[in-house]
């Protein structure tokens, strides 16, 4: 379900397993660096982040499995995405692997793509995309 021309790209975003495993090793590298950095009087201590941290990762990977649906980018730098519109006021390629997209009128104000939320060939061309309007000149 691509469609990309002069003004706009079409795509449809699906949710990234690649993202979900860094969030989990992310954290979970966290948690037990707590765990064996702390001495035995610090221990309930050392616990109690880690709760809290897993309640941070099951936010965040919530978050991330809401980031999916059609997803309609403009060369004018104009979004549409789950039924909203907002304007995009900062792209981000980090590495080959994804995009950020800071979007202004949107209740999700970071759109993250990863590679593997589209197709190699959707995702090649979101890629191009945004780089023949949005890089810098």
């Amino acid at each position: 379900m691509l469609t990309t021309t002069a003004n706009y790209a079409d795509l449809y975003l699906f949710p990234s397993k690649l993202q979900i495993a860094t969030l989990t090793v992310a954290y979970l590298c966290v948690a037990i660096f707590l765990l064996f950095s702390s001495s035995l009087l610090i221990l309930p201590i050392a616990l109690i982040m880690c709760e809290k941290l897993y309640d941070e990762y099951l936010n965040s990977a919530i978050y991330s499995y809401r980031l999916q649906g059609h997803f309609r980018l403009s060369s004018a730098g104009e979004v549409y995405y789950q039924q909203q519109r907002g304007s995009v006021s900062h792209i981000r390629p980090l590495t080959r692997w994804l995009i950020i997209f800071k979007v202004e009128g949107l209740s999700h104000r970071w759109i993250i793509v990863w590679r593997d939320s589209l197709s190699e060939r959707h995702y090649r061309h979101l890629k191009m995309f945004t780089y023949l309007y949005f890089s810098p000149r």
